[in-house]
């Protein structure tokens, strides 16, 4: 769901194809890191067809590095949720006029 800049009207990739822009970029998060969120920002390119999304975080920096925990991939609801997802994507990614 949309949280932030819902009436905006900027997209983050152009396709050359359709001559077409659309939001295909998304940034997702929990509620908990949303409401530490200053600023998110689209920025423009000239050389790529995807701008890039700035983040400004307000939060304190930590000095340790984010890894992800092993014992969510033995779960089982987190394999089917995954298998879901990546069928769909797969699916969906297929198609030839696809850019």
């Amino acid at each position: 769901r949309r949280e932030r800049n819902i009436n905006e009207k900027q997209y983050t990739f152009y396709s050359n194809r359709h001559t077409s822009w659309s939001r295909i970029d998304m940034v997702w998060m929990s509620s908990d890191l949303l409401c530490t969120i200053q600023d998110i920002e689209i920025g423009t390119s000239i050389w790529a067809d995807h701008n890039p999304i700035t983040i400004v975080w307000k939060g304190q920096r930590k000095r340790s590095r984010w890894t992800l925990n092993n014992r969510i991939l033995k779960e089982e609801s987190f394999k089917l949720q995954m298998e879901k997802e990546l069928t769909f994507f797969f699916k969906e990614n297929k198609k030839e006029d696809t850019s």
